[in-house]
């Protein structure tokens, strides 16, 4: 004999009616832990924190030798007085140098930088040997630089 029991659910080999799941909640499904997306962020910010921190520890300029820095300021210098940048020029000479007695100041129109060559520092002061060509004409000048404040400078000493 088949008998029901108060909910309603058939006894004895008959297909029972099941109560329905509840409601999901409304802020997404339940069981899951925020620690697989927490350790994604950490590593995320960690590799950042890393990229940053390299970058302070050695910034390319403190990989360059002074041969290169040489060299930039020169071409920098040149390039300067090609776009008749004069707040350029100044910062790239020293202060004792005026802009009058500087290389390339008796030089109208452009000039292109060939070469900068034979480099000798000596301390805080070299000199280069700058090839250019001026007004069509070749010409090689030995320009003076002065290290101020950990970047060098066109000057005269």
């Amino acid at each position: 004999m088949t008998g029901c029991n108060p909910a309603g659910d058939t006894i004895g080999g008959m297909a029972q009616r099941r109560t329905p799941d509840p409601e999901p909640a409304a802020d997404g499904p339940d069981g899951g832990t925020p620690w697989p997306f927490m350790g994604a962020l950490l590593i995320v910010v960690l590799l950042i924190l890393g990229v940053v921190g390299a970058q302070m520890l050695s910034p390319a300029q403190n990989e360059l030798s002074d041969d290169e820095r040489i060299d930039r300021t020169v071409a920098d210098y040149v390039s300067a007085h090609n776009e008749n940048d004069t707040d350029i020029l100044a910062r790239l000479r020293c202060a004792e140098l005026p802009a009058q007695e500087a290389p390339l100041a008796d030089v109208e129109g452009n000039v292109q930088l060939q070469a900068t060559q034979d480099i000798a520092v000596d301390g805080d002061r070299a000199t280069v040997d700058v090839r250019a060509t001026v007004d069509g004409t070749s010409q090689i000048e030995t320009w003076q630089v002065v290290r101020v404040d950990s970047v060098w400078r066109v000057c005269t000493f």
